[in-house]
């Protein structure tokens, strides 16, 4: 029977999930009207959160379960590096597809750059996973971290409060990798790093 604090690492493990972090984001931000300056219909939040949610979430993690099924992966944790490749692969072209479909809309561009946060952190999760197993749960949550400190800094509004709960919940997930013996230190400090680090590059470029 496992312990109490490695099933409670476990259950943030999943809860934290960096496929999730998209439609957390996107929700926390839809709560906040003062940031963007048209007036969202509910219809169109709903429409636009389980669109995400469909394309970050819903489709990578069917992929991983039909994977699963087929023997292309061993566990749903994909421990060792080599299993990651396909899921990542799927993952990241779900992603690139929610920003093609997502472009055209009236959606504010705050919520197309959280889009593209995620996609280029993803992306170079995959490259990265290539040649060095890095934590993906402190992937996400360093880019999601970087994002909304930018979309702070360039609108000019006060975000201590999200800024303050992404880094909570990155300090979460990096514990629950470390409690799991999923990672080891290095790799979950490179990728949050990784995270901030691509984020940080998207705002040099744009």
């Amino acid at each position: 029977m496992p312990i109490p604090d490695l099933r409670f690492s476990k259950f943030l493990s999943y809860v934290l999930h960096p496929l999730i972090i998209p439609t957390l984001a996107t929700a926390a931000l839809l709560m906040r009207p003062d940031l963007y300056s048209i007036v969202l219909p509910l219809w169109l939040k709903l429409w636009y959160i389980s669109v995400v949610f469909a394309f970050t979430w819903l489709i990578p993690a069917a992929a991983v379960f039909i994977l699963l099924r087929v023997n292309a992966i061993y566990s749903i944790e994909m421990s060792h590096r080599g299993e990651r490749t396909i899921p990542l692969l799927i993952a990241s072209t779900s992603y690139m597809a929610l920003v093609f479909f997502v472009r055209p809309t009236n959606i504010p561009p705050l919520f197309l750059y959280v889009v593209y946060s995620a996609t280029f952190a993803l992306l170079a999760g995959l490259l990265i996973n290539m040649v060095y197993k890095i934590s993906l749960h402190t992937l996400g949550w360093g880019a999601i971290t970087a994002t909304l400190v930018s979309i702070s800094l360039r609108l000019g509004l006060p975000m201590l409060t999200l800024i303050s709960v992404s880094i909570l919940l990155s300090g979460l997930a990096g514990y629950a990798r470390l409690k799991e013996n999923a990672h080891n230190q290095t790799q979950v400090y490179m990728g949050y790093i990784a995270g901030v680090a691509i984020v940080m590059l998207i705002i040099f470029l744009v």
